[in-house]
């Protein structure tokens, strides 16, 4: 007797879960049960409460500087900005003449967050008819009569999941932390990073990991949800412009554009020569990870049932800290040490949950054609050749592109699966810093700035052909 999709499905969802998260978890428990110093909570409870409070107040203000972004700018530049390395944009925070601590911290964050939170909400403005506005309009409601009117009401889904993302990002933030916070600034995620590699504790460990789960299945579930209200888009609808969003992107731009000067000016040292010897194994890890996270992806998006979202979204929820530790805990306990194999497999999840939610809301409406296709007679392979493929390649194609470039830039997970001395471009680029070198940091930094604009072009290229 055939098995049912479902039961497919279902099996391998488990799998799935049992490789990426159950695993590694589990490893780093097992660690957290052997005889070692006891856990402060007080001093962890400390910690949390400073990076909540952090977090919500950079989730208020990019939510407030979002909606100008959003009716200014489009998606694709967006897009760019949110891609932008956290590390290139700290060390340009610090670039500008900040000093570190939460000033640029906060400087940051916020070039990534806004753009993010503008992204969510500009698909949802696109769902908005314009004619809601201009009967609002003709009623003699002003500007802010209609935002409270018919905006926010509308906005609402996309609002809830952009404050999802931005506060789990800032929590779990380790690399932005430890750059631009200069140790003035602590989060959970900086915290755990140190627990793991610094003081070699995995009992404080594994309760930081705990805190992050707790935190992370119920926001999975409201990513979810969040997907599938704000992805709802349809084409043609065009989002009244505001000229106060590109003065927010050009501030949004400060941090990299900051690093400009120092890159041209000061000559190539021996710090280049370091990073320019960790670039090829960066880009063949973040190249096999890019195509493994597109392909399952695009899989999964296609085929995988809406209410299994969640599970498929919980290693988005986690931030990359929680899976570097776990990994690098468990790999030790099995005898396997850090390389670039554990950096593929720590990135993977995360990726693959980004792959999974960009091709959900690009084929959100793909079901109906489906259903005609079947109508029609067309196979299992039909279906697959003629119309599932001309679909998925593209977009497959584009979030390749896009886990790429978060993949070589990525220094939040490779800082524990690298090893010493850092075997990825990122990591060695964090490690370099720390000694002043004022040419290589700025010059490489600024690459790393810049993957996402190449990475665009590479698209852009492919989508003529």
């Amino acid at each position: 007797m055939p098995r049912s999709p479902h039961t497919l499905w279902l099996a391998a969802l488990g799998l799935w879960s049992l490789v990426a998260l159950a695993a590694p978890l589990a490893g780093l428990v097992l660690a957290a049960a052997e005889p070692g110093p006891a856990v402060m909570p007080a001093t962890l409870l400390s910690i949390a409460a400073s990076s909540l409070a952090l977090a919500a107040g950079l989730t208020a203000l990019a939510l407030v500087l979002a909606y100008p972004l959003a009716r200014a700018v489009t998606a694709p530049w967006l897009l760019l900005f949110v891609m932008i390395a956290p590390l290139a944009r700290a060390i340009g925070s610090l670039a500008l003449g900040m000093s570190p601590g939460t000033g640029s911290v906060a400087l940051a964050r916020l070039a990534g967050d806004v753009p993010l939170a503008a992204l969510l909400l500009r698909a949802r403005l696109r769902t908005r008819p314009r004619s809601w506005l201009d009967a609002a309009a003709d009623l003699g409601a002003g500007p802010w009569r209609r935002f409270v009117a018919v905006e926010w009401p509308h906005l609402r889904p996309a609002y809830a999941l952009a404050a999802v993302c931005i506060t789990l990002l800032a929590v779990g933030d380790a690399t932005i932390a430890a750059v631009a916070g200069g140790g003035k600034r602590y989060t959970l995620g900086l915290a755990l990073r140190e627990a793991v590699l610094l003081d070699a504790h995995p009992r404080r460990a594994a309760v930081i990991a705990a805190i992050f789960a707790a935190i992370a299945l119920p926001c999975a579930w409201a990513l979810a949800r969040g997907l599938r209200a704000a992805g709802r888009s349809r084409l043609g609808r065009e989002v009244p412009a505001s000229r106060a969003g590109w003065w927010l992107l050009l501030g949004c731009a400060a941090p990299l554009a900051a690093l400009v000067p120092a890159a041209v000016t000061w000559p190539l040292g021996q710090g280049d020569a370091l990073l320019l010897a960790q670039l090829p194994a960066t880009l063949a890890s973040a190249g096999v990870a890019a195509l493994l996270a597109a392909a399952l992806g695009c899989v999964t998006g296609l085929a995988a049932p809406a209410r299994w979202g969640p599970a498929l979204l919980l290693p988005l929820a986690l931030p990359p800290a929680v899976y570097g530790a776990a990994w690098l805990v468990t790999a030790r306990a099995l005898g396997w040490g850090p390389g670039l194999g554990l950096t593929v497999a720590t990135l993977l999840p995360g990726q693959v949950a980004i792959a999974y939610a960009g091709a959900t809301a690009a084929l959100a409406d793909s079901a109906r054609l489906a259903d005609a296709a079947r109508d029609l007679g067309a196979g299992a392979l039909a279906r697959a050749r003629w119309l599932w493929w001309p679909l998925a390649w593209p977009i497959g194609a584009a979030l390749a592109l896009v886990a790429f470039a978060q993949a070589v830039g990525d220094a939040g997970a490779s800082a524990f699966t690298s090893g010493p001395g850092g075997s990825t471009l990122a990591v060695g680029l964090e490690i370099l810093g720390r000694g002043g070198d004022q040419g290589a940091v700025p010059r490489w930094a600024l690459g790393l700035g810049l993957v996402p604009l190449l990475a665009a072009a590479l698209a852009a290229l492919l989508r003529r052909r």
